[in-house]
């Protein structure tokens, strides 16, 4: 095989390796991006406006998030097999029960600071999702964590509505970008 003929092998390669990764990517996140996108809309902007009732708000909702999770994940198993989909439920699981742990020694955190540790906590795992699977998914996190934090310093009082437009808003609008194919 010359030099040319490898190259063209390693092109092909790299190719299937991108249409595998998009194809696994698309599967199911952009749809699971929407929900979770609803959910975070809905229920931060419960947050800003509805005092000790968004307990009951984000209950229902996370529900919501769950089950649509659960049947995107049943129905995007025939379109696409992939031996990840345990170790990337496992990691969720686990981020979640670190983020309880880190929320217990650290002492009760309320108000806003609560609304933005769950910001953070979430974006980080979108953030490394990015790393193993999906740029997007990085650059999600990424944008997400950083907008956030500009809300939480320059508009404070509004940080729940600021949460449910650039987390939701940025949720729903990724998951439709993923959607038409722009990934």
């Amino acid at each position: 095989m010359d030099r040319n003929e490898a190259h063209e092998s390693l092109e092909i390669v790299r190719q299937a390796t991108d249409l595998t990764r998009q194809a696994v990517a698309r599967a199911g996140t952009g749809y699971m991006l929407i929900i979770w996108g609803i959910v975070w809309l809905v229920g931060f902007l419960g947050s800003q406006f509805l005092g000790d009732a968004q307990g009951y708000l984000w209950l229902v909702l996370d529900v919501f998030g769950i089950v649509g999770t659960a049947v995107v994940i049943l129905k995007s198993r025939s379109q696409v097999r992939s031996t990840h989909g345990k170790r990337i439920g496992i990691f969720w699981l686990i981020l979640f029960v670190y983020g309880a742990l880190i929320f217990w020694i650290a002492g009760p955190i309320h108000g806003d600071n609560y609304l933005l540790f769950i910001t953070i906590l979430v974006s980080f795992g979108y953030v490394v999702m990015g790393l193993w699977f999906s740029p997007p998914l990085l650059y999600i996190g990424l944008s997400i964590t950083a907008l956030a934090l500009v809300g939480w310093q320059v508009i404070p009082d509004y940080l729940g509505a600021w949460l449910a437009l650039v987390g939701g808003g940025g949720l729903i609008a990724s998951g439709i970008f993923i959607l038409r194919g722009r990934v």
